[in-house]
């Protein structure tokens, strides 16, 4: 049935990046590589030198890319990264995930951001972040929200379920 499509769908899009289905923006998979990398996804405007600008980021952060997919429908371009999971910031040039995160979604270009941590069945969704009329918004900005993130509230429902179960 179409809400239970529609539920996967959604799902699919939170735990891995993957795009399907959807009208406005293009279909966009890339394999799961597991706990040792962090997935990032972009949204970007789709123009030359884009996805150089975004790549460099991570180059120049000396973070390494494990794999990446680019895909574009019109003036939209959507890209799914894995870079190598950090065990710590000092042997890159960036004292957070956040700091790196504001830089990405301060590109001229750049829409949003999006960090996914962990396997699609236990992804933790460090951030989300959106830069609009050249301000960034979320994660890593001044303006982040003060609500939890997806990737707490999703923590504390398997919390609450955990308890439920053992009750």
């Amino acid at each position: 049935n179409a809400a239970a499509m529609a539920a996967e769908t959604t799902a699919l899009y939170l735990q891995t990046g993957t795009i399907r289905d959807s009208v406005n923006f293009p279909t966009t998979t890339l394999p799961a590589r597991g706990d040792a990398v962090q997935r990032v996804c972009v949204v970007n405007e789709n123009r030359p030198g884009m996805l150089g600008e975004i790549l460099s980021v991570f180059g120049n952060a000396g973070i390494n890319i494990v794999q990446q997919i680019n895909t574009s429908r019109g003036d939209l371009a959507y890209n799914v990264i894995d870079i190598e999971r950090l065990s710590s910031f000092e042997d890159v040039h960036f004292k957070s995930w956040d700091a790196l995160q504001f830089l990405l979604t301060s590109i001229d270009g750049i829409k949003s951001t999006r960090y996914i941590h962990g396997t699609p069945s236990s992804a933790k969704h460090g951030g989300y972040a959106v830069n609009f009329q050249g301000q960034v918004f979320g994660i890593g900005s001044q303006y982040a929200p003060t609500l939890p993130s997806f990737g707490e509230l999703a923590a504390r429902a398997d919390d609450a379920c955990g308890e439920a179960a053992t009750a």
